[in-house]
């Protein structure tokens, strides 16, 4: 039997895709199995295959050697596929004889249970959930160095606690100290425990405020915001000044009193206070027009979206995004790739005319990003 390629274990997609084989395998007893396992590779079963740069050459290339260096897998070309289209797309990897004895030392996976089926069996076992545990049982969490029984055990020591805790503090007393374990799991929480209730942990927002207040415009980066905040963007201080500070401010509770902490730049005029509070936490009195301004890709983008539901008929800031849009089209920004984005997603549409219909469609036809931090001086025009 082979040894495991060198390069498995910094292949992290290819060993999910080679555990599904086993999975499939796993589900049907052997007086079943007619015919070898197979799937079609697609933006499906293996999405990074699919994606921009380097990562999907390299995948194909190891794929390949799976094939031709170590006999686990047949690959079989697409005959139909378009001949400008790569030689993996809708190809058919097929599970060769003697694979799945192969897969199952590389792997760790005895014949036997899954790793899904012994995650519910441990799901099963702890039975001291008050409500419903279909969602806890549906995907396998780990936790590393913790077994499933362990895990499990920590759901079931979430309905132990003491009211009056925030889920920060749920997830460090019952998963090891790790407080942010629980982070996007409220939903899952509720289910076990319909009648828990958790503690709210408001967001904390920074805010300047000027003399005299004529809009609000709400800044994505750090260094951009204190930039707004020394007037160094010729805003002139006529504008109520939010750091955004990435998705934190599209939480669901941004605008309920309870749900956000609002942090006064030192520099502030206090005055405005009262009246900028009673816009963010009351009905749109003040007639304020509200702009966002942050990094031109599709992030950024998302982070609109996710604003003007919560904002209204909040815009794109066209003062802070000219000067980043003549950087894109003198071929001035970055690939996704060079800075990690190529995960992005394009959010399609964010309801705001300007970012729609010129934003967007540039960023699409250039292929490229520009980061906010590289805008200097900008006008108020």
């Amino acid at each position: 039997m082979s040894a495991p390629p060198a390069w498995l274990d910094d292949a992290p997609e290819l060993r999910k895709l080679l555990g599904t084989f086993l999975d499939r395998l796993d589900r049907q007893p052997a007086s079943a199995r007619k015919n070898a396992l197979a799937l079609t590779l697609n933006d499906k079963t293996l999405p990074e295959l699919f994606g921009p740069g380097e990562q999907a050459d390299r995948l194909w290339d190891w794929l390949r050697s799976l094939a031709e260096d170590h006999g686990v897998l047949a690959i079989r070309p697409d005959d139909k596929r378009n001949p400008l289209d790569p030689e993996y797309l809708g190809a058919r990897l097929r599970l060769r004889k003697g694979g799945e004895a192969i897969l199952r030392a590389w792997l760790g996976r005895p014949a036997g249970r899954s790793p899904l089926q012994q995650w519910r069996k441990s799901v099963t076992a702890a039975g001291q959930f008050a409500g419903s545990v279909a969602k806890l049982a549906a995907h396998r969490i780990v936790l590393p160095g913790w077994s499933d029984a362990q895990v499990v055990a920590g759901f079931v020591c979430l309905g132990r606690q003491p009211g009056g805790l925030s889920l920060r503090q749920l997830s460090s007393r019952c998963f090891a100290g790790d407080s942010k374990f629980l982070d996007n799991r409220e939903d899952l929480i509720r289910e076990l425990y319909p009648e828990r209730v958790i503690a709210p942990r408001p967001v904390m927002v920074s805010v300047f405020l000027p003399a005299r207040i004529e809009g609000v415009l709400f800044i994505e980066n750090q260094d951009s915001y204190l930039q707004a905040v020394s007037d160094e963007l010729g805003t002139r201080h006529k504008f109520a000044l939010v750091y955004a500070a990435g998705f934190r401010g599209s939480a669901g509770r941004i605008r309920q009193r309870e749900g956000v902490s609002l942090h006064y730049h030192g520099a502030s005029a206090m005055n405005g206070q009262a009246q900028l509070e009673a816009w963010w936490f009351g009905p749109d009195t003040a007639g304020w027009p509200c702009w966002f301004w942050g990094d031109l890709d599709y992030a950024g983008m998302g982070i609109l979206k996710a604003f003007r539901q919560r904002f209204g008929n909040m815009q794109a800031w066209q003062p802070g995004y000219r000067p980043m849009l003549d950087r894109l089209q003198k071929g001035q920004g970055h690939a996704p790739a060079m800075t990690d984005k190529q995960a992005q997603t394009d959010p399609g549409s964010t309801g705001c005319d300007y970012a729609d219909t010129v934003l967007l469609p540039l960023m699409r036809q250039h292929g490229m990003f520009v980061d906010q931090e590289g805008t200097q001086g900008v006008s108020d025009g």
